[in-house]
């Protein structure tokens, strides 16, 4: 006869989680609120600052609260987060978007390059380009994870207006309705911070850190049809790298 399994006793850091959790959740602490200070949820836990801090982190990692250097930590959502995961390992992977995620369409407009935009295209100033601004969202999630700014090459733009079902990415619609393929892509990965004008959108803080992603890809002439700029919050997207060595 097998004996019954004692219960597993949670760490204390995960009961102060788990309580705060709760009460995010039931909007005690409302998005945008400050939580109290770590000497007061000491204080209210009798806890020490170490279980305070493994306590945050944790619902900092489940995307509920950011912490601001001088300023506290905030309430960011009600609801855990889910990050979605891209990895690369080969060169068709780094031109597509994670299959578990689609487009949201919000403005296409023809523009006229200037000469600082002409830089990030690397392409001449007085060009004309359509320019589309989006959002990218997890199928399961509402929150979007990612503001997307795409910049097409204005003969191969009808695909913004097409139906587009499946989620597919703008490189591979421009592939199969124009069969225009990508014969170098060029990546750009850096940190940047949701300014005024993508904090609403994205349901997030202004401010809080963000990972930016400019993809740049150019046909089989050395010509750039199509640049993406991305700007994900943190919490929200991981990019993983898997490279093997060729002999």
């Amino acid at each position: 006869m097998t004996k019954p399994q004692k219960p597993v006793k949670s760490t204390r850091y995960q009961e102060v989680a788990d309580a705060l959790r709760v009460e995010i959740a039931s909007a005690t602490y409302k998005i945008g609120q400050c939580l109290p200070t770590e000497h007061e949820l000491c204080q209210r836990f009798s806890a020490s600052r170490f279980t305070v801090r493994k306590a945050i982190d944790v619902l900092r990692d489940l995307g509920l609260l950011e912490s601001r250097s001088g300023y506290g930590t905030f309430v960011v959502s009600l609801r855990p987060q889910e990050k979605v995961v891209q990895t690369l390992s080969s060169f068709e992977e780094l031109l597509q978007y994670p299959a578990e995620t689609y487009r949201k369409q919000i403005e296409a407009k023809t523009i006229t390059a200037s000469p600082e935009l002409a830089l990030l295209l690397q392409a001449s100033a007085g060009q004309e380009w359509v320019w589309l601004q989006a959002m990218r969202l997890a199928v399961h999630s509402e929150a979007a994870i990612s503001w997307l700014e795409a910049y097409i090459a204005p003969e191969l733009a009808d695909v913004v207006e097409l139906p587009n079902p499946s989620g597919a990415s703008l490189l591979r619609q421009i592939q199969d309705t124009h069969d225009v393929h990508a014969a170098n892509a060029q990546v750009e990965v850096f940190v940047t911070t949701i300014d005024d004008k993508l904090a609403l959108p994205l349901k997030v803080q202004q401010g809080v850190p963000a990972l930016g992603i400019v993809r740049r890809y150019r046909n089989e002439n050395g010509q750039v049809y199509l640049v993406t700029h991305s700007i994900h919050p943190e919490n929200r997207f991981r990019l993983n790298f898997e490279l093997e060595r060729q002999n």
